[in-house]
């Protein structure tokens, strides 16, 4: 659901776009928010009959012949790879990039530039480059940053069948299958998914020191009305502590309403009446919001929540009593006590229907302008294969940039990377794209990545996986509709308006006014045809 889609996916950390420091946070969450209602493609994914865990749309493979693999490679080439700057504070570029460009000449005959770009000129950047047609070779894409979608529409992208078939073995043998219909547009893969949680489930979480005074059975808390009793205790007895956190752009723990998908802001594809449906009309939601009010009413949320934008930095303060989880449900609580700074522990709330949108959190494009696509495809295989390379690229050097906790000299060791203020390197696995290949660390240990992939094998797919909205019909609408949630959001999120009724019925009919239901009908009028022509 599309106010839930930061509910969805915040505090991955690294797993997703969100890092685990509170500066990056609060950036991506305000990418989040401005990404909108962006014009989409529909794309055309494979039959309706394929399984859940698995799809026609992925190329077959085909080896090459080693004459052909070392014709490729006979020259030496420098590639581009464009991304947004993972951390503000990146450093040490040129001694990371020389290791493994040692392991990268070797393998392929080539050296790799990185080009990090600062979020606040990231997608102008990447709209001029675009525009202008200069040459560059892989691209960071995704559903949240430098769109996928609308990159398709311009023809930036390079198709890449041939290629996967041809040098992409690896990345073949290891992308989910579901995740290929996300990337097909037209019949043609245009991007390489990466591997994500793409079904993270989500948790209440409580610091513990006041579960414990307090008996609390926390395993019992399923659902945001069932905190009442709990939150009530903590008003009364702890007056130096908020019961709920709640901000600006943060919703409170499971207000997430099963069986629906997001397509797009405000809409939602119904998956027990397989039909597109506002969020407005859901009742559910709109209850779980009314309980939100409640809760404000009863001084339960912070006065100030609606001005509130940086959520680490206030769970961080040890301040409430009741949060949401840090980035997926840990049962130990061990994934909040981490970030967070005390001991906390969880009750499981969802997990998510996997659609499109999950599918696309991160994903690596060839540009249609590159002079060496067979070479950046090569490229692409080499990280997905090699995890000295890859884990190279993600933490930077040994003794550097991390230690070495256990297994040193191994395929597979346990380190700690650095955090804070003295972290001067970072590339998120899925950003680069093989997660589960990700050594043990304090990013995300093996146990929690197992998780991960258990929680995606097991995870609900929604009927819609592989359709994205086309936006340019109502183009007009979205903006309008755009700025009414700016504007109303923030205050139905927090619960702290007057009369919740006479709001809901005021954002209502100001979204009605902006074009919502215009939205709507072109939505469903596109599934229905993509629907039809993936049967």
């Amino acid at each position: 659901m599309s106010l839930l889609y930061i509910d969805n996916n915040i505090h991955l950390r690294e797993v997703l776009f969100v890092s685990h420091e509170k500066s990056k946070v609060r950036k991506t969450l305000n990418g989040i928010l401005s990404m909108g209602l962006v014009g989409t493609v529909v794309l055309s994914g494979c039959s309706s009959n394929t399984k859940e865990t698995g799809a026609s749309a992925s190329p077959s493979q085909a080896t090459p012949k080693a004459s052909e693999v070392a014709s490729s490679t006979k020259d030496l080439v420098n590639l581009s790879w464009y991304m947004r700057k993972p951390i503000d504070t990146e450093k040490d570029q040129e001694a990371i990039e020389a290791e493994a460009n040692k392991i990268i000449k070797g393998s392929i005959n080539a050296n790799l530039h990185m080009n990090f770009i600062d979020n606040a000129s990231w997608e102008d950047k990447m709209k001029l480059m675009s525009a202008s047609g200069e040459a560059y070779d892989i691209v960071f894409t995704a559903n949240w940053t430098n769109p996928f979608d609308l990159n398709v529409q311009k023809g930036a992208f390079l198709p890449l069948d041939d290629l996967l078939k041809k040098y992409g073995q690896d990345i073949l043998k290891k992308v989910d299958e579901r995740a290929w219909k996300a990337v097909t547009v037209n019949g043609k893969i245009m991007a390489i998914p990466s591997q994500s949680p793409f079904s993270t489930p989500s948790s209440f979480v409580f610091k513990k020191d006041l579960a414990t005074k307090y008996n609390l059975d926390h395993k019992q808390v399923k659902t945001i009305q069932d905190l009442a009793p709990y939150l009530e205790t903590i008003k009364k007895n702890e007056p130096n502590i908020t019961p709920l956190l709640v901000t600006k752009t943060v919703l409170a723990p499971a207000m997430y309403v099963p069986d629906y998908t997001l397509i797009t802001k405000g809409i939602s594809y119904d998956e027990k009446n397989s039909k597109v449906i506002w969020e407005l009309d859901i009742p559910q939601y709109i209850n779980n919001y009314r309980t939100i009010r409640e809760y404000y009413q009863k001084g339960y949320i912070a006065k100030d929540a609606a001005i509130k934008t940086d959520y680490t930095a206030e769970a961080k303060s040890g301040k409430y009593a009741v949060m949401r989880d840090s980035g997926g449900y840990t049962e130990d609580g061990s994934k909040s006590t981490a970030l967070f700074g005390y001991p906390t522990v969880e009750s499981f709330a969802y997990s998510p229907i996997i659609g499109t949108g999950h599918m696309l959190g991160a994903a690596s494009a060839i540009s249609k302008t590159s002079k060496n696509p067979e070479r950046a495809m090569q490229l692409l295989n080499l990280v997905w294969k090699d995890k000295k390379l890859s884990n190279t690229l993600a933490y930077g050097l040994d003794g550097k940039n991390y230690t070495v906790k256990s297994g040193a000299g191994t395929d597979n060791p346990s380190i700690e990377a650095k955090s804070g203020a003295e972290q001067t390197w970072a590339i998120w696995h899925n950003w680069l794209g093989p997660l589960w290949d990700q050594w043990d660390s304090n990013w995300n240990t093996t146990a929690s990545l197992a998780q991960m992939q258990k929680n995606n094998k097991e995870a609900k797919t929604s009927a819609t996986l592989g359709f994205l909205f086309n936006g340019e019909a109502v183009k007009s609408e979205t903006a309008q509709v755009n700025a009414v949630y700016a504007e109303m959001f923030p205050i139905l999120n927090t619960g702290s308006m007057p009369d919740y009724d006479k709001f809901l019925a005021d954002m209502k009919q100001r979204l009605k006014d902006a074009g919502m239901e215009k939205i709507v009908a072109e939505v469903q009028k596109q599934l229905d045809a993509w629907k039809a022509q993936n049967k």
